[in-house]
């Protein structure tokens, strides 16, 4: 997780555990865009964190990378699907453990850490079921081949840190914690506040050959690829992004990203110089 706090030198591991408590807050609510205090809202983000953390980075890069079956486009589809997926099994495990979406986060601290490793261990299964289908056509075991094991390693670990963390801290630093790191590690992505403002910033450029994103007289736009049916009019291309990029066709998804949504991001703004009251 980022941890420059844009207004001292001091070190992450000098801070006490509650300046690390205090600069996660800062950082979900001033640089992500969500109330610290909420806990649907955290938890929501926490899903975009643990989807990086366990699936984006790990040896699903190497399978990206080169020939492999997963394409640009591809991985849009598979890591908007991988987040709804995570966030859907989270909010459904809030909910059975008694939790309202607008509680304090705190209220995640009721919670029995065996109730948390329970979570994270169904997360881990999930993410690591050879047979589970991806939304390009393929299974996971289609695409890991023999570096299944690996990723198997690697969600256990990456889970496991999230589970001891919640048992030393408390569960909702945890949660928070991930939360931050998705919100500022990945806050182009599908699920986050970012996301729909990026949408409109994109559907925007690629209706306008005088963007200037496109450089001057349009030279980019011109060597955009054929615009697929699926996304040929605007109001089916930000329906199909906002909520479920994972249902473009190849065709759309690698135009999206060819047509380079992933540049429409903006930088995340600076920490207040003055901390947070809350």
């Amino acid at each position: 997780m980022p941890t420059n706090t844009n207004k001292d030198t001091m070190k992450p591991d000098e801070l006490t555990a509650e300046q690390e408590e205090l600069l996660v807050a800062q950082m979900l609510r001033h640089q992500v865009g969500i109330d610290p205090d909420q806990v649907g809202a955290v938890l929501d983000m926490a899903a975009v964190g643990l989807v990086n953390s366990a699936w984006r980075n790990s040896p699903v890069e190497d399978w990206h990378a080169g020939d492999g079956p997963l394409s640009d486009g591809g991985m849009l589809r598979v890591n908007s699907h991988t987040t709804h997926r995570v966030r859907d099994m989270i909010r459904r495990w809030r909910t059975d453990c008694g939790i309202d979406a607008h509680s304090s986060t705190t209220d995640l601290d009721t919670i029995d850490i065996g109730a948390v490793e329970w979570l994270l261990r169904k997360l881990y299964r999930w993410f690591t079921d050879p047979k589970r289908k991806l939304p390009i056509g393929l299974t996971l075991a289609d695409i890991a081949g023999d570096g299944l094991g690996e990723f198997d390693d690697h969600v256990a670990e990456t889970l496991g840190a999230v589970v001891a963390l919640a048992e030393e801290r408390s569960n909702h630093f945890a949660f928070g914690r991930a939360a931050a790191h998705g919100g500022l590690a990945c806050h182009h992505w599908w699920g986050t506040p970012a996301w729909p403002h990026l949408v409109d910033r994109f559907a925007a450029a690629v209706d306008d050959a005088s963007d200037p994103r496109w450089g001057q007289d349009g030279q980019w736009f011109a060597r955009l690829p054929t615009r697929p049916a699926q996304i040929a009019d605007s109001s089916s291309l930000r329906r199909l992004l906002v909520r479920h990029p994972w249902k473009l066709d190849a065709a759309s998804a690698n135009y999206v990203v060819t047509a380079g949504i992933g540049y429409m991001r903006d930088s995340a703004p600076p920490l207040p110089a003055t901390p947070d009251n809350h």
